[in-house]
């Protein structure tokens, strides 16, 4: 597995921070970045750059995009869900007001955009920007409004929430290379969203139920399964979503499917952590 290097990462913080610019909404933006978080679409452009020989300007370009995307939809989702801290410290609704949030994550959409302005292929990436942006809306939408009692129900779900944002950098960094059919990558987001997805569920249990929030262990638990049994199942759901995400991978076009091979490692390895922790 290859690990993105840090000056590679410290290299796409600093080229985010550079595109929100200045002003108190930036430094709001700015806030909430400085709280760390896993890069995990950082790096999923980084490894798919990597596979595809595009260049690094074009792989940051990715990189930052995907990731800006990522995070406003991070500080919005804290406002609607009135969740109060984020990465072990105040979210950024409760650290500055309502407004600030919601204004600082529009900019971080907007920075996203403008960070297309260096990929070669600008006017097919902002098609797929729009698409990314547009799918997670609903997905969002419907996590804050519907009601979800089936697995296949749970699935489309985190295919609308989760799997855009993880498909969103490997796609811009397909479409940096001249590589039109990016399927195979939508296809292996959408498995590793629901590991992704089940990994939060699990760690998040205890909370979204005393909340009422969308979970899949809660989800096994009202067909019947105690707490323990229901956590069991949820992992064993991820670890079969890492199977077939595996799968899809291989078949991505010119080794670019790398880079959902290391997530799925990565992920693989969190779920075995917490097993073991349980």
């Amino acid at each position: 597995m290859r690990t993105p290097r840090k000056p590679d990462l410290e290299f796409i913080e600093a080229a985010m921070t550079t595109e929100l610019g200045e002003g108190p909404v930036a430094a709001a933006a700015a806030y909430h970045l400085k709280a760390g978080g896993g890069r995990i679409r950082a790096m999923l452009a980084l490894e798919a750059g990597v596979g595809l020989t595009v260049d690094r300007s074009s792989v940051v370009a990715c990189a930052c995009a995907a990731e800006l995307l990522h995070n406003a939809s991070l500080i919005h989702d804290d406002v609607q869900e009135q969740d109060r801290s984020r990465r072990g410290r105040p979210a950024l609704w409760r650290e500055f007001d309502v407004a600030t949030a919601i204004c600082a994550g529009d900019l971080m959409i907007s920075a996203a955009y403008a960070s297309l302005a260096g990929h070669p292929s600008a006017g097919s990436a902002l098609k797929l920007m729009h698409e990314a942006v547009s799918l997670t809306a609903r997905g969002q939408s419907e996590d804050m409004t519907g009601e979800i009692r089936t697995l296949s129900q749970y699935h489309d779900l985190v295919a609308a929430k989760t799997a855009p944002l993880l498909a969103l950098p490997v796609r811009l960094v397909l479409c940096a290379a001249g590589t039109a059919d990016d399927r195979t990558a939508v296809d292996a987001s959408r498995h590793l969203a629901v590991a992704y997805q089940a990994l939060d569920d699990l760690n998040d249990r205890d909370a979204d139920r005393a909340e009422g929030r969308v979970n899949l262990c809660t989800l096994f638990e009202a067909r019947g399964a105690s707490p323990s049994d229901a956590a069991q199942m949820a992992r064993e759901e991820a670890m079969s979503a890492l199977g077939r995400a595996r799968t899809v991978a291989l078949q991505t076009p010119r080794d670019a499917g790398r880079a959902f091979l290391n997530l799925a490692d990565r992920l693989d390895s969190a779920l075995t952590e917490f097993s073991h922790a349980a």
